[in-house]
């Protein structure tokens, strides 16, 4: 390459017809009948004579680009590694490389480049050569050319190596796979590239190899980021061929046979279903947990009729409710944790902690996170689980603990219900002959809302709640504890409470036009269908939709659910509130949730349970905190009901306490729309003198 100065770079810049930024030019070379280009040490495009921009279609929209965005994709990993080492030869290696032509299309070059110097600036300058045609005719000539193609372009590594095991040759396809440049590979020693624990073993069966004969092994080859990867290799002893002369080392990732093997490996210690630590898996990691030191907490966790659910719904909706579990199971983070799966429906935890107080509070989360239902091919099907622990400060064994688990388990089993085990296969007929009838129910009308009066204490009809009754023709009218369950494992109880919520709408709509728009229709709103997104606007919608005033409408929702409702189940609340509807707590005093928590949620009233008002003067603990509710709910403004009234005294002690809404069979039961509606607006209690009067609590 001649010397160039900066006034020939300026002169020859202003030439049309190349490709050359202001700064630069190489005026020796630019009317050269092969293209020429330089690029700068990074790849980046500086120059291009006339006959690259006829050959390639570029114009100066190209300059300042990466010449490796103008390679073909499966070239750049030789042109990425010739651009590394092309500094350190006098020349580079001679490529074949495909190049975008302006028009998108791929052309064939061949080029060779060298590091050249113009006014301080360190460049590559590559000389090309169009090959286009000689691709085209090489498969018919059957010359040289065909031979190195076609060994450049395999997907397997194919190297010559000497008898002293130096590299005489190598394909481009070290490049490809390992970003090695060949030239700087050949005439180093073979074994250099391989595993350092595999070099020994490699040269023991290349020396053990026969003239003419083939062996096959596997050994790790080290990349250029220094990565190492299995390979198998074939090595042919050519060295009495006068020809070859040479050991013909053949190599291709086996990234099938590593996909293989670590799947064995993962299987050896893991289950296949649902991914979790096995039985040995556990014991390996439980068994380096405790010899870690400290404490040690081991839980099994049961699934309850698990076998019933296979036989009710099929095994591949039991399969699918394994992997739920499963699922919510590793889903819980929490410290030195290990979690697996047994077999069948059991899986166990290990935890590392000072105490057993951890182990407590991870059963805990366990019960809530993992028995919740899960709806499977429209299968809503409840999960219940049992749950037992064992924890020592000092564990010698893991046996033991798990033992002491296990015992625990079996006394949890044997107390519970005798046919917790499975059902019969009658019973299981008679479930889905109920399923389908369920069905059927909620198409004819049968499935329909009775409605209970909320008095005040003279009796006066305050509001009714809605609740759910199926008219069955043939076992008469059924509760919500023989619909509940059916729906929910036929995956109908959406479908139960939409037609629940659209009749209670329409009875509101018929109260108002009837004169008594004052009394308000209370309905029950399942917590998950408050938690979406678009329930507040569509609850408002179906108002204006059937003509109900919003207004006269109470949602209720069951204290256990607020526990901590989320920033949607608190929006979709306060769009309801807005709207004039009110909100309820349902079952009030039976969660976790402290009087305190009334505070925080936007809701306007409360419903104390039943079983509170059944101790009334039977029970301290119910009447204080009955008495606790009603002075929270005066100081709050919140309107307060006592549900499960049954008996006059329960009624007396409750409005001397200050509350003023009743609901229950001492006024009347659920009642159809039509009795409902020739109830009011007054009822007066039904008093049964001989009803046992409890003495009053001190």
């Amino acid at each position: 390459m001649p010397d160039l100065s900066r006034g020939d770079v300026e002169e020859h810049a202003r030439n049309a017809g190349r490709i050359a930024d202001d700064h630069m030019a190489l005026p020796s070379i630019d009317a050269l009948g092969d293209p020429v280009i330089a690029v700068d040490m990074s790849g980046i495009l500086r120059y291009g004579n006339e006959r690259a921009s006829e050959v390639l279609g570029w114009d100066a929209s190209v300059l300042g680009q990466s010449v490796l965005d103008l390679v073909h994709p499966d070239d750049l990993n030789i042109v990425l590694a010739s651009l590394a080492t092309v500094g350190d030869k006098p020349y580079g290696q001679l490529l074949q490389i495909r190049a975008r032509h302006g028009r998108g299309t791929w052309i064939h070059f061949e080029l060779r480049g060298s590091k050249q110097t113009l006014d301080g600036d360190d460049l590559i300058v590559l000389i090309a050569r169009e090959t286009n045609e000689r691709h085209q005719l090489d498969f018919d000539q059957g010359d040289v050319a065909v031979l190195r193609s076609v060994m450049n372009n395999m997907n397997g590594m194919v190297a010559l190596m000497t008898e002293d095991g130096r590299v005489r040759s190598i394909n481009g396809a070290v490049t490809r796979l390992l970003g090695h440049d060949p030239e700087v590979i050949r005439n180093q020693g073979f074994l250099s590239f391989l595993h350092a624990d595999d070099r020994e073993q490699v040269l023991d069966v290349v020396l053990a190899l026969a003239p003419d004969t083939t062996v096959d092994f596997e050994a790790r080859l080290v990349g250029a980021d220094g990565t190492h990867h299995v390979c198998e290799f074939t090595v042919n002893n050519l060295l009495d061929d006068p020809v070859v002369d040479s050991y013909v080392v053949s190599a291709r990732i086996a990234t099938s046979l590593v996909d293989a093997r670590n799947r064995v490996d993962f299987l050896a210690g893991h289950d296949s279903r649902t991914g979790l630590l096995n039985r040995d898996g556990f014991m390996r990691a439980a068994d380096d947990l405790m010899t870690d030191g400290g404490g040690l907490g081991l839980m099994i966790i049961d699934l309850v009729q698990f076998r019933s659910i296979n036989e009710l719904y099929g095994e591949p909706v039991g399969d699918a409710v394994l992997s739920a579990v499963a699922e919510r199971i590793d889903q819980i983070r929490w410290p030195d944790l290990i979690t697996a799966r047994f077999g069948g429906d059991e899986f166990v935890m290990a935890v590392r902690s000072a105490s057993g107080a951890a182990i407590e509070m991870l059963r805990e989360r366990v019960r809530r996170d993992v028995a919740r239902s899960l709806v499977i091919d429209d299968h809503e099907v409840h999960i219940a689980i049992r749950t037992a622990t064992a924890f020592e400060a000092q564990p010698q064994a893991l046996d033991s603990l798990l033992v002491s688990a296990s015992n625990e388990l079996m006394s949890i089993k044997r107390h519970a219900d005798p046919e917790s085990g499975g059902i019969s296969f009658d019973a299981i007929n008679e479930r889905r002959a109920q399923l389908d009838q369920l069905r059927s129910a909620i198409a004819n009308g049968e499935i329909q809302p009775f409605f209970q009066p909320i008095v005040d204490a003279d009796g006066m009809v305050q509001a009714v709640e809605a609740l759910v009754r199926w008219v069955h023709p043939v076992r008469g009218v059924l509760g919500v504890s023989d619909i509940l369950p059916l729906a929910q494992m036929a995956g109908l109880a959406e479908a139960v409470d939409d037609r629940v919520l659209e009749m209670a709408l329409r009875f509101a709509v018929r109260l108002d036009d009837a004169g008594h728009g004052d009394v308000e229709v209370h309905v029950n709103v399942d917590p998950k269908v408050v938690s979406q997104p678009s329930f507040g606007r569509s609850f408002l919608d179906l108002c204006r939709h059937l003509g109900a005033r919003p207004g006269q409408i109470v949602v209720e929702i069951t204290e256990t659910d607020l526990l901590a409702p989320g920033a949607l189940s608190l929006a979709n609340m306060n769009t309801l509130r807005r709207a004039g509807t009110h909100v309820s707590i349902d079952d009030f005093g039976t969660g976790y949730s402290s009087l305190a928590h009334l505070l925080e949620l936007p809701v306007d009233g409360v419903k104390i349970d039943r079983r509170f008002v059944a101790g009334i003067d039977l029970d301290s603990a119910a009447t204080n905190l009955t008495t606790a509710i009603l002075g929270l709910s005066d100081s709050l403004d919140l309107t307060c009901v006592a549900e499960g009234v049954e008996q006059p005294y329960q009624r007396d002690r409750l409005a001397e306490r200050g509350c003023d809404l009743f609901q229950g069979w001492l006024f009347a039961a659920a009642a159809p729309a039509d009795e409902m509606m020739q109830m009011l607006p007054r009822i007066l209690p039904t008093i049964d003198d001989d009803a046992p009067r409890p003495a009053a609590l001190s």
